[in-house]
């Protein structure tokens, strides 16, 4: 078995397993730590590429909505090269060992089945109005979520490789969905996905992109025959030689928006609102953004997951001690909303009556924030993927 860093960790490891191969109910809570496993780029990398360093750039400079109107070649360079260096990275391994656990364990069970009966019966609002012939949702969902669901604030969208979408809480949105950059208020409610063939045009040096109409070779699908090798990950990348992508969006639904208005919005380096031809941007929650009026947040994810919490808290509420793992990965303190987040839920489970523990499981900051919630949760000092690596060594039955 693979040894974790901390001893004091890897001594709780065999708890680890026991809890999640017991558990009725898994919870998964992902941060950028998770996506870093992956190759991809945390918070701080971004201050160490020389383009940004120049300009004495961080994180929260470039994530600034503002930007795609006072300076779109360095917005469009920065989200751009994040687009290609996702779509072109692969999920890491951790991804597949939690979808197996998933399909062995939360998928087909008893409480699974009670949930979906839950959820299914419960009355919906429809998600998929049309407003000016662009839908506000990208895509139509169905199906309903068993005993297992994701919440994450990674926008790289790589748990649509893994999981299916009606178990994904995105809650700073992702870069495979596009918004007008003026959002509700002017232009109304509206998403819409980027074709799976669409590439930005980057200059390497100076991390800008600009206008003018990509050429055929940059247009090229990630892996297509033909293409370019890897793109090099310039975004503060942390690991090289990283596997490619083969499992691309393969559980994200087909988008539904008319395809002469997803033509005239990826008609350029700089993509355009589908319906007024404004600049677009990706719809992710960035700094200084609250509320709905410039960023847009999925209302059917978000319906979604508040029907599943509702419909979890009615089996918690019928169930005598209803075994409940959180697991939360690579969640730090810096953009603290999934740590919140999942402390909040172990809280409300823990008072429901529910038998729950929360895995936290990072590097640094594994420590529980509220004091009064330490003797429920379980500190791991790791990287996900180690950590999933280990008990899953310990959870034979499930391999």
């Amino acid at each position: 078995m693979e040894q974790l860093p901390s001893a004091r960790c890897s001594a709780t490891l065999d708890e680890a397993a026991q809890l999640l191969g017991d558990a009725q109910v898994l919870l998964l809570f992902t941060g950028a730590g998770f996506s870093a496993d992956s190759g991809l780029a945390v918070y701080d990398d971004v201050a160490k590429v020389k383009a940004y360093q120049d300009r004495s750039l961080d994180y929260m400079d470039l994530c600034d909505p503002k930007l795609v109107h006072q300076e779109p070649p360095l917005f469009w360079g920065f989200w751009g090269q994040c687009f290609n260096d996702y779509r072109t990275t692969a999920p890491h391994q951790g991804y597949e060992i939690l979808s197996r656990w998933v399909e062995q364990r939360f998928h087909h069970s008893e409480t699974a089945q009670r949930m979906r009966a839950i959820l299914s019966s419960s009355c919906e609002t429809s998600e998929y109005t049309s407003f000016d012939s662009l839908p506000a949702e990208p895509y139509e969902v169905s199906g309903h979520a068993g005993a297992f669901y994701v919440f994450t604030s990674n926008v790289d969208a790589h748990h649509y490789d893994w999981f299916q979408p009606y178990e994904i809480r995105e809650c700073h949105g992702n870069v495979e969905l596009y918004q007008c950059s003026f959002g509700r208020a002017r232009c109304g409610p509206g998403l819409w996905r980027a074709p799976r063939s669409f590439r930005f045009a980057v200059e390497p040096g100076s991390l800008l992109a600009f206008a003018e109409v990509p050429t055929p070779e940059a247009l090229r699908p990630a892996g297509a025959a033909g293409a370019a090798g890897p793109a090099l990950r310039h975004v503060g990348a942390v690991a090289s030689g990283a596997e490619r992508r083969s499992t691309l969006l393969r559980y994200m639904p087909e988008g539904q928006t008319p395809e002469h208005l997803l033509a005239r919005s990826f008609s350029e380096n700089h993509p355009k609102c589908a319906r007024c031809r404004a600049a677009a941007r990706p719809a992710v929650l960035m700094f200084g953004e609250w509320g709905d009026k410039e960023w847009l947040d999925s209302q059917g994810q978000v319906s979604r997951w508040s029907n599943f919490m509702q419909g979890l808290g009615e089996v918690v509420a019928a169930t005598t001690n209803l075994r409940c793992v959180l697991l939360e990965i690579g969640a730090g303190t810096r953009v603290p909303t999934v740590r919140q987040t999942s402390e909040q839920i172990l809280e409300v489970l823990l008072s429901g009556g529910a038998n729950a523990k929360l895995l936290r499981v990072n590097p640094k900051d594994a420590e529980p924030d509220d004091a009064d919630l330490a003797e429920h949760i379980l500190s791991f000092q790791s990287t996900g993927l180690e950590f999933l690596r280990a008990v899953d060594a310990l959870l034979p039955e499930v391999r």
